[in-house]
This record gives C-alpha cells, sequence and structure tokens, in this order.
C-alpha cells in the first residue's frame, strides 16, 4: 500500500464539504484516544451525486473513482453520503428502493490506513498480487487458543458405513485410503462444466500410484482450482487433502451414495475448509495462490487527518459469489467448523470468530446472538437434540433457492443436511419432509413463484414435496405449527394441527406395496405419561415438560431425542403419496391485498400472492396461495378441486403467531357476519365499494375464541394421478360435504 502519511490539506485542495468531513474525523479519532467515544453523537454527511462532486477537489475525486468497489450501475440521482458512528466510518451509495434491484449493500467501511485507536479498526498492507500464506497460521493457532473445541472438537464425527475415506497425499502426489479420523484440508469449489479427472473403478489404482497427480509429470486433467489447493496445501504445511472428484470413486454407485449421505461430516471433520468462492467452475483457481495471480484494487480517499481505504463489509463470503448461489455448496458451508474464503481477498471464518487480510480487526463472536443457528459455519455441534421443525424450514428455505445444474440433483446435494438432522428427526425424512411431522410439513407455501423440477430419471420429483420444486419457499407454519417448544411467555400454543388422513409413500401409483407415513406427533402429544428420561412440570398457565439431556430446555409434549438415530430413512424412490381424504368444489374469488404489502416493504421481485376461496353463495370462506407472479394470470371464477389434508386451530387474539388469524380475520368476519343473519344472506365479497371503504370492527369476536381451519390442498388431475396446485385453509364450518375421495398425489 501507497504512503501511510497525509500530505496537507493545501497540497490536497479539498472542497469545503471535504473540509468539513476531515475536521470531523479528527474531532472522532480524538474521541477514540481519549476514551470519550460514548460521548460521540453520529454523523452524516451528503457529499452528492457522481456529477455534483467536485472535479478540482483532491478528496471528492477519489470518492468518484471509488464507484466501481459498489458493484452498482451509476445513475444520476445516487448520492454518496459519508456517515461517522461510534465505531465506523461508512461511505455510501445511497440508491432510490424502487432502483435497487438485487443490490445487496449500499455501503462501504473505510479504514484509517494507520492505527488511530486500539478501539478504531485500521487496514492492514497486502500484496494485490499474492495472499500471504503465513496469516493461514496466525489465523490456526489463534482459533485454537482461543476458541478450543468449539472450532476444533477432539471427537470426530462418525461416517455411517465408511470405514476408510479417500485423500490426496500432496507430498506423494497421489491419492491414499485413509481412516475417517486423520488430519486433512477440504476443498468446496464449483465444479461448472470442466473437463477434469475423476476417480473412477478403472483409474484408482493408477491415482493410488506414487507421482500420479504430481502438476509437473501427470497425464491426468487437474483443473487449476484443485492443482491450486494442492499447492495451498503443502505450502501450509499440511499433507492431506479431500477433493470430491478425486476422493470418491464416481462410478461406484453404492460406494458413492455412503459418501454422499455423509458430505456434511466429511467437512465436519476437516481440519478446515477451503473455499473457492470465485469463478464459475474448477478452472478458476484460487486467485493469489500459485500461478493464479490477482489483481486487487485499492480504493484509497485522501484527507490530511489520515487516508482511508474502501473496505467491504463481510459477514464470512459474499452473498453474490457463484459459490454461495449453488445448491450442493450448502452443506459444506454450514457443516465445517472453519472456512479459509477465496472471494477476491482471502478471510477466515469459524464458530467464533471471523478475520480477513485486509484489516487488522479480528472479531469473536462468542457468545453472540447476532445469527440464526442456521447462517453459521459449525451447524452439526448446534444442531438442536429435538425435532426442531423451525430450524429445519430454514435449511430447506436456504437450499432451495439456491442453483443445481441438474434438477435430478436437488435429493443427493441436500442428502448430507438429511444425514446430519436424522438423529433429531423419528423416522428420518421422505424426500426432505420429516415423517413426524409429515402433515405439517406439508404446509410449505411459495414465497416467489416456484419453477416445477424435471427428473430425468425413472421416478419422479413429486409435487407435494418441495424437492419437486426450485425457488424460494416460505415455512412459517413449520415452526408455529409443531407446539413442540415451550414458550414461557406464550404457555399455551397458539397453533395446533389435527391429522385428518393416512399417509402412504409408493413407488407409483399402482405398485402393490406401500410405506405407511408415521405422522407421529400427535400421538406423542396426545399421551398423558410422560416418557422415560421425562419430567413433567404444571403451574396454573400450562403443562410443560423437561428432558435429562436438555434440562434447560422446555417442552410442551415429550418426544424421542437421538433415540431413533439408526432407523433409516425411508427409500429416495417413494415419489407418490396415496390417501384418503374429504373433497369438494369451490370457486376463486379476488385477489387478496395481505401479500403485497410484504412485497413493499422488502421490494425485490414479485410475491406469490393469495386469492380469496369461494362458496356456491359467493361466500369468502378461505384463502389459496397461488404458484403466480402478476394478477392478471389468476384464474377468477374458476373452479377448484380441493382435498383437507389436516385440520388446524387458532387461538384468537395477541401473541407470537397471532399473525396467522389475522390474515384470515377478512373472510371470518363475512362468514361471522353471514351466519348470524341466517345462511344464504348477502354478504360482501372482496372487492365490493362497500368493503374497500372499510367497515365495522370484527366486535362480536372475543380474544380467548379459536379460528378452526381446515388445510386444502387445490389439485389438478392427470391420468388418474392428482398433483399439488395450490395450498391454503378455510373454515372449517364452511366445508359441506363431507364426501371421501381415494386420492394419489405425484
Amino acid at each position: 500500500m501507497a504512503e501511510i502519511n497525509a500530505p496537507s490539506e493545501q497540497r490536497l485542495n479539498l472542497c469545503n464539504g471535504c473540509k468539513e468531513v476531515d475536521a470531523a474525523l479528527d474531532l472522532y479519532y480524538e474521541h477514540h484516544r481519549n476514551g470519550a467515544i460514548d460521548d460521540w453523537q453520529k454523523l452524516k454527511y451528503t457529499l452528492g451525486t457522481l456529477d455534483e462532486l467536485s472535479h478540482t477537489c483532491a478528496c471528492c475525486l477519489d470518492i468518484a473513482a471509488s464507484l466501481p468497489a459498489f458493484n452498482d450501475p451509476y445513475s444520476p440521482v445516487n448520492k454518496f453520503r459519508l456517515v461517522i458512528d461510534d465505531t465506523d466510518i461508512m461511505l455510501k451509495y445511497k440508491v432510490p428502493r424502487n432502483m435497487r434491484g438485487g443490490l445487496e449493500t449500499d455501503y462501504l467501511f473505510l479504514l484509517p490506513t494507520e492505527p488511530k485507536s486500539e478501539t478504531l479498526e485500521h487496514a492492514t498492507p497486502f500484496d494485490p498480487a499474492y495472499f500471504d500464506l503465513k496469516l493461514v497460521q496466525r489465523w490456526v493457532e489463534r482459533c485454537e487458543t482461543l476458541h478450543g473445541e468449539a472450532c476444533c472438537p477432539a471427537k470426530k464425527v462418525p461416517l455411517p458405513g465408511l470405514d476408510s475415506i479417500l485423500l490426496i497425499d500432496v507430498v506423494d502426489w497421489c491419492v491414499v485410503s485413509a481412516p475417517p479420523e486423520a488430519r486433512y484440508v477440504a476443498l468446496s469449489y464449483c465444479w461448472g462444466q470442466t473437463a477434469a479427472a475423476r476417480a473412477l473403478k478403472h483409474n484408482i489404482s493408477v491415482l493410488k500410484t506414487p507421482g500420479a497427480i504430481s502438476p509437473s509429470t501427470t497425464s491426468f486433467k487437474i483443473p487449476r482450482t484443485i492443482a491450486d489447493a494442492m499447492t495451498f496445501t503443502i505450502e501450509i504445511g499440511e499433507r492431506y487433502l479431500w477433493v470430491d472428484s478425486l476422493c470418491i470413486i464416481q462410478d461406484d454407485y453404492n460406494t458413492k451414495q455412503l459418501h454422499l449421505d455423509s458430505m456434511a461430516f466429511i467437512y465436519a471433520n476437516s481440519y478446515f475448509t477451503l473455499v473457492a468462492a470465485e469463478g464459475p467452475n474448477a478452472d478458476h483457481g484460487l486467485r493469489g495462490v500459485g500461478a493464479s495471480k490477482r489483481d486487487l484494487p485499492i480504493h484509497k480517499i485522501r484527507l490530511p487527518s489520515g487516508s482511508l481505504v474502501l473496505n467491504k463489509p463481510r459477514a464470512g463470503f459474499r452473498l453474490d459469489s457463484i459459490w454461495n448461489s449453488r445448491g450442493w455448496t450448502l452443506q459444506e458451508s454450514l457443516f465445517s467448523r472453519r472456512l479459509i474464503l477465496f472471494d477476491g481477498f482471502v478471510s477466515w471464518v469459524c464458530c467464533e470468530g471471523e478475520w480477513s487480510e485486509d484489516t487488522d480487526r479480528e472479531l469473536d463472536l462468542q457468545g453472540s446472538s447476532s445469527f440464526l443457528l442456521t447462517d453459521r459455519v459449525g451447524l452439526y455441534g448446534r444442531l438442536p437434540l429435538w425435532p426442531d421443525l423451525q430450524v429445519w424450514g430454514s435449511l430447506v428455505s436456504q437450499f432451495n433457492k439456491r442453483d443445481l445444474t441438474f434438477d435430478k440433483d436437488v435429493i443427493d446435494a441436500f442428502a448430507g443436511i438429511e444425514t446430519a438432522g436424522r438423529p433429531s428427526f423419528p423416522g428420518g425424512f421422505l424426500l426432505g419432509m420429516p415423517q413426524f411431522f409429515f402433515d405439517i410439513a406439508m404446509l410449505w407455501q411459495p414465497e416467489r413463484r416456484l419453477i416445477r423440477r424435471i427428473n430425468g430419471r425413472s421416478n419422479h420429483l413429486p409435487s407435494w414435496s418441495w424437492v419437486g420444486w426450485k425457488g424460494e419457499i416460505e415455512t412459517q407454519l413449520w415452526g408455529a405449527s409443531s407446539a413442540l417448544p415451550y414458550n414461557e411467555r406464550y404457555p399455551l400454543p397458539e397453533i395446533t394441527i389435527e391429522p385428518l388422513v393416512q399417509w402412504k409413500a409408493l413407488k407409483s401409483p399402482d405398485y402393490p406395496e406401500h410405506h405407511a407415513i408415521p405422522n407421529s406427533y400427535a400421538v406423542h402429544r396426545s399421551k398423558a405419561a410422560p416418557y422415560a428420561g421425562w419430567t413433567e412440570h404444571q403451574n396454573n398457565r400450562a403443562t410443560h415438560y423437561t428432558h435429562d439431556k436438555v434440562p434447560d430446555q422446555y417442552f410442551r409434549y415429550p418426544v424421542p431425542l437421538l433415540e431413533d438415530s439408526h432407523t433409516p430413512s425411508p427409500a429416495k424412490d417413494l415419489c407418490f403419496l396415496s390417501l384418503t381424504a374429504m373433497r369438494s368444489c369451490f370457486k376463486i374469488g379476488g385477489i387478496l391485498e395481505d401479500r403485497f404489502a410484504e412485497q413493499e416493504r422488502f421490494g425485490r421481485d414479485p410475491f406469490a400472492f393469495n386469492v380469496s376461496i369461494l362458496d356456491a353463495a359467493n361466500r369468502a370462506v378461505g384463502a389459496l396461495r397461488l404458484n403466480l407472479e402478476y394478477v392478471n394470470e389468476a384464474p377468477i371464477g374458476e373452479e377448484c378441486e380441493l382435498i383437507t389434508i389436516s385440520a388446524g386451530t387458532a387461538r384468537i387474539g395477541e401473541g407470537q403467531h397471532s399473525y396467522l388469524w389475522k390474515r384470515d380475520e377478512w373472510a371470518l368476519k363475512q362468514w361471522h357476519d353471514s351466519v348470524s343473519r341466517g345462511e344464504g344472506t348477502p354478504v360482501l365479497v372482496e372487492g365490493s365499494e362497500e368493503e374497500e371503504s372499510g367497515g365495522d370492527e370484527w366486535e362480536d369476536v372475543e380474544e380467548d375464541e379459536t379460528y378452526n381451519f381446515f388445510n386444502v390442498l387445490w389439485i389438478e388431475r392427470s391420468g388418474g394421478t392428482c398433483y399439488r396446485k395450490a395450498l391454503g385453509r378455510m373454515i372449517q364450518g364452511a366445508w359441506v360435504c363431507s364426501e371421501l375421495t381415494d386420492i394419489v398425489l405425484g
């Protein structure tokens, strides 16, 4: 980096605005040096648009030159602003909300190029062309010293069915067999469409020959990323590297499946995981290592109080990296305990800290509650012992919006996460759906329009499971309806689900054998006597339970805790569901406005929207979430065939999950008024002038009343098989037909 001592103000020729900023920074540094930062009041300076910046002020010219660092196209209305709060200096490029598109951030940190105070972070010199590998040893030693077992557990995670694994020996340049407890670095990268050497049955003996994959002599095609990873491993003093393409025999399908199922554990057991977060394929390389030279920009802003450099805010890996968009890499990032990330700059992320090569900041997060459970690495050691549907829903939601080159890989790409979660969920999973809570797991919704996944193999990806769809899904009801964790503030469950059908899984619609899905949460919830290890607690509000294994966690009812870990999940080719359900026909009503408020708030791609369900008297009796983006596509007036899949009860009033009945209050009010006036009395339907002008409050309903509803599927038929078209809810009292029908869902 360039000189540390800043030139004088006269030589810099600052404009009046930048002089004011410089004076504020001088005062800011003084506050930090004197320990008076608690008295600091945040300052904000609007510097103007790109066209408004001075063409003679050195600081303005430096700010204008930093625009590419924001990765946002120039707009004449966007303004630069500088913010100085108690711990950070930030340069913002303010973009109007309706113009943001996929912009992840509109600010960058400004770091002094020299130490100003022990309480202020500052930039550190780095080589724009090559990464200093000595930093790795510093990070490893710091992590092992400060974090101990949290990041470096002494006991390895067992690999189900695998007595040994293959590793690349970077000293003898060959593939070797090693016990699972061997110390190795794991590589996480994007394959892309790169032609590369793979371990196969016919060449594995050659790959095990010393020197077989030496970069200088090998006849195998070793992609640059893997070659750089081998160079990295040997130069930091480690011997073994795990890379999927060379450490899994790709055409030994039984062994390959065992590895796919154990993928989360392979990464959890690594000494650390080396992440190639840049580039679309395996030929991109680890820029800054070996022959892969990098060219990092340095954006400096000169001021008399001291020069500043731009520093991108990093909480681990970049959200916009190709690596972070891939479905396969989710388990690799979540289950690894420690990551070294190459994403332009090189940084370290572990269970308890985040450090980067371009700053002195060594941020430790011990005890921090600012991250969700599934937002951090080292997830295996932090998974709940009980079947936590809220955590599972977060994992599914993160995975399903990621990209896969081939739709057929969706089950295998998620297999490692399933294996890690299986001990907590009795009965495991059926195509990503927890069997223990199967009724509730059926209640996923499209957040935005989903794309149907097509499987080229003989067994298809079903419409009833989220694995059959690609995109953002909503799983709010998974956590809200499980009624399992006990909340002292809300001791009574606000939402409960009751099974209405017995689910059976089949390989094909006419297959004679079936797998009965346990769906046993309701059985455990209804048992009066606790299971072994459980203690019942009663107070004047509600009964709850504790277990010896997790004494600080309260439950509303006892469930198995890690007692079913050896029970395998059902076969992955059980793609059809057989059930007997109540069936009736209704009509699609008007478009509801509830989702558009959220759309306005988040301002990104269009949300999937809700429409009302109308009965024969044109009364609004419920709602369906359509898998559509645009309201002009809504099939208003179309008949819809609905089946009931579960019954629900929501307590009316204020509470943690009060949003559910509030979403449907419009229908409840209309239904309540209709019934109170007599069946068949005309009532308001959405879109009418009376309703839009507002009406009386729904004063007759008390807060201790309940909203009873059916969860319903809109199905469409094709060749004797039914498919999910939409999911919704409707008022139980509005269901007048009790016709039972046998359904096969594909």
